[in-house]
């Protein structure tokens, strides 16, 4: 989307630029439904208070963007609007990240294990999955013994750690 204002990238129209911003706050309805189902069933206050104050962020920020893409919509040519459009969505996604991250401290925290047939089945088994996977990645880096000259371990030999969110990057975008 920020490639649009510099009128590059896949982004051509403005109909796929808003078309875009809906896709984005579509999205994140299921990450908002992952991490509410998540809040349920932790263990941890402190996690679920984390998690329900990250929902409540993403729904205010969700709503802001769906606002915006409407206006947007009918404005035309409105470069300010379109500037406004792509802040909103880039602040939406570094929300869904810290949220994710939430689920992720959550998820070593502890869940309960969720009713058979519920919504929370299919979050539990990714987030146990998940967690899973990081004990394993943990206990190669313990097996490792490569340290360097002060006796601390090397990290830069290790692949990144398993995390519930794919790395994205986004780009700061310094608006004239």
């Amino acid at each position: 989307m920020a490639q649009y204002l510099r009128r590059k990238g896949p982004i051509l129209s403005k109909e796929m630029f808003v078309s875009t911003a809906k896709g984005v706050v579509s999205n994140c309805q299921y990450i908002t439904h992952f991490v509410k189902v998540i809040s349920n069933h932790c263990l941890d206050k402190q996690c679920t208070a984390e998690l329900s104050l990250r929902v409540e962020q993403i729904l205010t920020i969700t709503n802001q963007l769906t606002i915006i893409s409407s206006v947007n919509a009918l404005t035309p040519g409105s470069k300010s609007s379109d500037e406004i459009l792509v802040k909103n969505a880039q602040n939406l996604l570094q929300i869904v990240l810290h949220g994710v991250r939430a689920a992720e401290t959550a998820c070593i925290k502890g869940l309960k294990q969720p009713e058979p047939n519920s919504d929370g089945v299919e979050a539990a088994a990714l987030c146990f999955q998940w967690k899973r996977n990081l004990q394993m990645h943990r206990a190669q880096q313990n097996c490792n013994s490569d340290t360097d000259d002060l006796g601390l371990r090397r990290t830069s030999q290790h692949r990144e750690s398993p995390s519930l969110a794919p790395p994205i990057h986004i780009q700061k975008q310094g608006f004239k």
